[in-house]
């Protein structure tokens, strides 16, 4: 049986290809290198990370591109963490083949359980979904490196292809009756305050790009913000949030760096800050800090 990887980091893809190797003998791994809107190669299943092939989101559109290039075959769908979009394809599917979505942050186990469940072959059209373990259970999620291309995964010792650090637990999913800011309604209330806090004008603007950054505001108080990963994580107490909102100068003193995606979660992990959704910490900041400033 051939496995199709696509949209996947070239760690993921070393990762994976070992993974399958174990869980699924005599089956090969085919990378799919040519691009986020390239035809997918032939394949009897497929793992399809759906933002790597610019699907973050789900969207009618989206969905019909995705089904056009599986071709009825069955695949293991990785979403980013805390997204939730995806889960209508459920309402929509149409054809009879194993679809598995599974979000970000995974741990073997449970990718291992979702190629096992797309391999298994056609039981039902409609979709399962694998969600994250819940803070504190045994799965693990995997921390993969280093950054090799996919063609040397025969020579990587199997700790450093698929290396667990520690015991991180995985993200739980978001509580549906949690309130919630999306990034542009943020943007908007904080250029519609008085006096627009220096903060909180830094932290909107840095919202604008898809790329996670890192404000690291003293030697312990950091916040980690992933706007294409719909995720954060923060450790700062909300006394020194208002001080930074209170205070332009000492706010310009904090320092906002890009930081790799494929390392923000390992790097929340490594500084012990829990993860949240980003729109869920957005609605706190506003509420919290822009209302006082109103």
């Amino acid at each position: 049986m051939n496995i199709a990887l696509a949209g996947l980091t070239a760690r993921e893809e070393v990762a994976l290809g070992m993974l399958v190797g174990k869980s699924l003998p005599g089956t090969q791994c085919l990378a799919a290198t040519d691009g986020p809107k390239a035809p997918l190669p032939p394949a009897d299943l497929y793992v399809v990370d759906l933002a790597g092939r610019g699907m973050a989101r789900w969207t009618d559109a989206a969905q019909v591109e995705l089904l056009n290039s599986l071709g009825g075959a069955p695949a293991v769908l990785v979403a980013p963490a805390f997204d939730q979009t995806w889960s209508a394809l459920d309402a929509h599917l149409r054809q009879s083949q194993p679809l598995v979505l599974l979000h970000k942050p995974y741990g073997i186990e449970a990718m291992r359980a979702a190629l096992q469940e797309a391999a298994a072959g056609p039981r039902s059209v409609a979709l399962r979904t694998l969600k994250p373990a819940a803070p504190g259970a045994a799965d693990v999620r995997p921390v993969l490196r280093p950054s090799l291309p996919p063609q040397r995964a025969g020579t990587l010792p199997p700790a450093m292809a698929l290396d667990v650090l520690g015991a991180v637990p995985a993200m739980g999913a978001p509580a549906l009756s949690e309130p919630t800011l999306a990034c542009a309604d943020f943007q908007a209330r904080t250029a519609a305050l008085p006096g627009k806090p220096l903060f909180l004008r830094r932290l909107a603007e840095s919202l604008a790009q898809p790329h996670p950054f890192e404000l690291r505001i003293s030697f312990v108080n950091r916040m980690i913000f992933h706007p294409g990963g719909q995720w954060a994580a923060s450790n700062t107490p909300p006394s020194v949030l208002e001080q930074l909102c209170k205070d332009d100068q000492l706010a310009s003193s904090v320092e906002i760096d890009a930081i790799d995606s494929q390392d923000a979660l390992a790097r929340a992990a490594r500084l012990d800050i829990p993860a949240q959704p980003l729109e869920a910490l957005l609605w706190k900041l506003a509420h919290g800090l822009a209302d006082s400033k109103a």
